[in-house]
């Protein structure tokens, strides 16, 4: 998308006025330094706004909104990666559930590493950008270079094989 020189300056404006209003929301939800990636985001996603230059004015409560709606998405991908590893790695679901939320570490263990590289290389990465890395599938769809649903269903495949791998491993412990 081609920005025009208006619409940076639309959205400079707003970022000089409103920037620490929306980091002083974030910062009171994540630590300073998603706080501000979480800001960014929030004027960057204002440059692809479709009708910006016809909006009459962009009060702050939307860029508070815009700003709570990522920092929900950004926690509920944490949920769902925190899910998956530890069904992967075979922790009760419960376990963690009363702990506060830490985005997870982009490091993987030794076993799930070793069993992510079982994977067809199309599976593994679809479970890598969309679980691991938390893309949604439009964005692994974009990276990948394949239909939303194409990675739906690697994503779908990789962690059945996952989690068909874990219940071996269990059956063979046992």
């Amino acid at each position: 998308m081609q920005i025009s020189q208006h619409r940076a300056d639309l959205v400079l404006d707003l970022f000089d006025r409103f920037y620490t209003r929306v980091f002083c929301f974030a910062r009171k939800s994540l630590p300073a330094e998603s706080a501000e990636d979480i800001t960014q985001e929030v004027f960057a996603k204002l440059l692809q706004l479709r009708h910006l230059e016809q909006l009459d004015e962009i009060s702050v409560s939307y860029l508070i909104k815009i700003a709570d709606n990522l920092i929900k998405r950004r926690y509920n991908r944490g949920r769902r990666f925190q899910r998956f590893l530890e069904a992967a790695q075979g922790e009760p679901r419960g376990k963690r559930e009363t702990e506060p939320y830490v985005e997870p570490a982009p490091e993987l263990g030794r076993d799930l590493t070793d069993q992510l590289n079982r994977l067809c290389p199309s599976e593994r990465e679809a479970v890598r950008l969309v679980v691991c890395n938390g893309l949604s599938y439009q964005e692994a769809a974009e990276s990948l270079g394949v239909p939303v649903s194409t990675v739906n269903n690697w994503k779908y495949r990789g962690l059945q094989k996952l989690k068909e791998m874990q219940d071996g491993e269990s059956d063979q412990a046992a």
